[in-house]
């Protein structure tokens, strides 16, 4: 399997300097079962970053059951990050894009699951949103050509995706969409959190900071364009999971909670994983198999 080795374009605030060494995440997966008050309850952990003790890992995404892509860093980089596939079923890894002159973060299987995209931070310090072959058979493409300071992505469908738009001059960021057609991007809302996933309705879900202190789950309705608030977040928390089932997982500290729109009205506690070490939750995501993964300090 070869390498990628073409070049891209770029980013502002959420991701760092090209010449700047990020700070050690580590990876863990659990198994979610779920009890007979319809708590999932995470179990059987394994440790995923035996491969990279000291380096960066980060931004998880699940592609399959079994394929985990997932951002690195190496302690000897310092003027990269790359993609690399985890497979959990024949423990392999394998390293997607090898860049010297280029970081990509956030790898995102695209509808029709031929390609994935992610965020690239080109040679002069810009960021735009890519897209390559799974069968890594060419260098990729530019998605949206126009389309700079992007910082996080989300596809609704083939033809739309929405947007974390970096502010400039201490602007708030801003959450955007647009479509692979028009290319013309529309503003939705303004100081909101870097998770963006679609639900199983098709809507957007995305947290909005309403100030330092309150911040909300909402959705936002592509086909109305109505915004909805589901609940408050738990304090500092920004990141979130969708479980098949529509339940929401999002972290604090070292807790798992859970929120399911229509049967509870506000997060409920589920699991403290500090019993495994984990002082610090920031990022999760969760595939079909009931496969959870965390991303901790």
């Amino acid at each position: 399997m070869r390498l990628l080795l073409a070049a891209f374009h770029a980013i502002v605030f959420t991701y760092p300097a090209l010449s700047q060494r990020l700070e050690h995440h580590d990876l863990l997966l659990f198994s979610l079962t779920q009890n007979a008050d319809s708590n999932w309850l995470p179990g059987a952990p394994r440790f995923l970053t035996k491969f990279n003790p000291k380096g960066y890992n980060n931004q998880p995404n699940f592609f399959s059951d079994n394929e985990l892509y997932l951002t690195v860093q190496f302690p000897a980089d310092t003027t990269q990050t790359d993609l690399m596939l985890l497979d959990l079923g024949a423990l392999t890894q394998t390293r997607v894009t090898a860049t010297p002159l280029t970081a990509e973060y956030s790898p995102t299987l695209m509808p029709g699951g031929r390609r994935f995209s992610c965020v690239r931070v080109e040679e002069d310090g810009s960021q735009r949103l890519w897209s390559f072959p799974l069968d890594r058979s060419d260098n990729g493409r530019p998605e949206f050509p126009r389309l700079y300071g992007v910082g996080y992505h989300c596809w609704l469908r083939d033809t739309l995706a929405a947007f974390f738009i970096v502010g400039e001059n201490d602007a708030p960021h801003t959450l955007q969409f647009a479509g692979t057609r028009g290319q013309i991007p529309h503003r939705i809302a303004s100081n909101i959190g870097r998770c963006l996933l679609k639900t199983g309705r098709g809507q957007l879900a995305f947290v909005s900071k309403a100030t330092e202190q309150t911040w909300f789950l909402k959705t936002w309705d592509p086909q109305t364009n109505r915004q909805e608030i589901l609940v408050k977040m738990p304090n500092g928390s920004e990141d979130f999971t969708i479980l098949p089932d529509g339940t929401f997982v999002t972290g604090n500290g070292a807790r798992l909670f859970q929120f399911k729109p229509g049967r509870e009205t506000e997060w409920k506690e589920i699991a403290n994983l500090s019993s495994f070490g984990v002082k610090k939750i920031t990022r999760l995501t969760s595939a079909k198999n009931r496969k959870l993964v965390v991303v901790v300090e």
